[in-house]
């Protein structure tokens, strides 16, 4: 997936359409105000849509694709950083857990291989964006003076960084969870499992169930983003 990625990115480079627009989308984000960061992933994006077209073309009647996130940004590592507590998650929960926190492992486990899938539409849903900014920056720098278009530009920024916001507290969670067990794990195997142990693992077990719900939020409101797109 990666290597058929950066072949059609290598073939947007080479493409100077595909150059003049990117540099145009940018150029555009830039006259109308955006952050620097925002430049960027505007045309980061617009470069990721024409090698991510390009594809498409040479896929006609097959299966739909994978998701493919653009390269680089932070819903991405984001998504890579979710993954990494979830193998950490497999690791603990294989590892010789006390008896008491073997449920739990087992559910952070699934809890983090849901989460991840959904962080990828959450993330999917971001570059949507990503790049609906981009085309309307550049409807914006022929239309300098159109209020509507601006304020269609700021919404969609409002929702990019709502989003990003969620989707990054959920992570944080899923985190919290990995390090919580590590812990309980370790001072088990030191001292036992006493009853301040046993309330923390009801703790965990709590912070499971929230993350089970903002997870079910953030699909959501991914759904919700890319419908209005």
């Amino acid at each position: 997936m990666a290597g058929s990625f950066a072949a059609r990115a290598a073939a947007a480079l080479r493409d100077p359409w595909s150059l003049v627009l990117t540099a145009i989308g940018a150029g555009s984000a830039w006259a109308v105000g955006l952050p620097v960061l925002g430049v960027g992933a505007v045309g980061a994006g617009m470069l990721a849509a024409a090698a991510v077209a390009g594809g498409a073309l040479s896929r006609r009647g097959d299966a739909p694709p994978p998701i493919e996130l653009i390269r680089g940004t932070t819903q991405e590592a984001l998504v890579t950083e979710l993954q990494g507590y979830h193998r950490d998650l497999v690791d603990l929960q294989r590892s010789n857990l006390p008896p008491v926190l073997t449920a739990s492992a087992i559910e952070a486990v699934s809890a983090s291989d849901r989460a991840g899938a959904v962080s990828l539409q959450v993330a999917a849903a971001v570059d949507s964006l990503d790049r609906a900014i981009g085309r309307a920056a550049s409807v914006a720098k022929r239309m300098p003076g159109s209020g509507e278009v601006r304020g269609s530009i700021e919404r969609m920024i409002a929702r990019r960084q709502q989003l990003l916001g969620k989707l990054t507290a959920a992570v944080n969670g899923i985190g919290e969870v990995y390090t919580g067990l590590l812990e309980l794990s370790t001072t088990a195997q030191m001292a036992g499992m006493g009853t301040d142990g046993l309330d923390d693992v009801h703790r965990v077990n709590d912070s499971l169930d929230a993350l089970r719900g903002a997870f079910e939020e953030l699909e959501a409101d991914a759904s919700a983003s890319r419908a209005l797109l």
